[in-house]
């Protein structure tokens, strides 16, 4: 019985179907229906109970489960007390993270770290929504933003990385031609840029001191990606809800400008969640560390965008040098050197 098959049997569980689970593990689909009937033939029984929309443990997929779960665990524990004495970072760890944010907070971390680990593999899947938790079993780690959902990750320990806040955005503009709010009540007589996550459009919940107001923004403007929100703001479409460190460089070039300065969002944290075995895991433990130490550096890493007006419309570049200057270590956007 070879592990790796054991590995797609449990990723096809968790995500219900074999096309979701090559995804996550980045094979053809036809690879891991080999993979799952080579298993099948070996143990003498099918596992799943196949449907035109969803597999399903069968009685026996019910009960190799445990014992399935079991021979990762113990392979994965094994592995983990063999790296522990090891100095240098080897192998492959495997990072899941959300498509909120993965370019501008997650990656630079992330590239921070891989760089301080030359002789270790780094992957980093980007997964929306019910994916990412339902590819848990095949990764090292999930770097998770906002709450976790506990019912979902009760099996799962949840380490604290950092947290950032929203606040409220536009462009000169745009304040020039329809004026500036004064109070939160008369942001609903403004042009709001919505963000959908996917489910339903995210609600601005403010707080200044111990005041809270909650705007539901019936959006004039709305995507499911912040770059365009934050580029429909930069134009004069209205005003946005982002992170301050998403946006601190656009202020300082005068494409946004803060609205309402006094009020903002709840701090928002990000979580490292891993099975609470692998926290003896040596590459996992440098991972948490070297982000939770770097963490406060990307509210300065540089990644922006331009203006264009000489095009006629909007006209957006990311700022590939001060990006490259960022990873390399030159400028002031840098991650520290430190260890980790």
């Amino acid at each position: 019985m070879l592990l790796d098959d054991v590995q797609i049997f449990l990723q096809i569980a968790t995500s219900g179907s074999l096309s979701a689970a090559a995804r996550v593990a980045c094979k053809p689909k036809a690879t891991v229906s080999h993979q799952l009937r080579r298993l099948e033939e070996e143990i003498g029984t099918a596992l799943f109970l196949r449907s035109a929309n969803r597999l399903e443990l069968s009685e026996a997929g019910h009960d190799f489960m445990d014992h399935a779960k079991n021979i990762r665990r113990a392979c994965e524990r094994g592995i983990d007390a063999a790296r522990r004495s090891e100095q240098v970072a080897a192998g492959t760890i495997r990072i899941g993270s959300s498509g909120e944010f993965t370019s501008n907070l997650v990656a630079p971390l992330v590239l921070h770290f891989a760089r301080k680990q030359p002789d270790l593999r780094v992957e980093v899947m980007v997964l929306r929504g019910d994916a990412l938790l339902s590819s848990r079993d095949s990764l090292d780690c999930i770097l998770y933003l906002g709450e976790p959902p506990v019912p979902r990750v009760a099996e799962l320990t949840a380490k604290l990385l950092g947290s950032f806040s929203f606040a409220l955005y536009a462009s000169r503009g745009y304040l020039d031609e329809r004026g500036t709010p004064e109070a939160p009540n008369t942001l609903r007589s403004h042009d709001l840029i919505g963000f959908h996550n996917g489910d339903k459009t995210t609600v601005w919940e403010l707080k200044n001191g111990r005041e809270a107001f909650s705007v539901q923004p019936q959006a004039k403007f709305l995507s499911n990606d912040y770059w365009v929100t934050k580029l429909a703001a930069i134009h004069d479409h209205g005003i946005c809800f982002l992170p301050t460190f998403f946006a601190t460089l656009e202020e300082n070039e005068g494409l946004l400008e803060r609205v309402l300065p006094q009020w903002g969002s709840r701090d928002v944290p990000m979580y490292a969640l891993f099975s609470s075995h692998r926290l003896s895991n040596p590459n996992l433990r440098r991972l948490i560390n070297s982000v939770q130490d770097n963490f406060d550096e990307i509210f300065s890493y540089l990644y922006t965008t331009t203006r264009n007006n000489a095009l006629g419309l909007a006209g957006t570049r990311p700022a590939a040098a001060l990006l490259r200057s960022g990873l390399d270590g030159a400028g002031s956007g840098a991650l520290p050197a430190g260890d980790d």
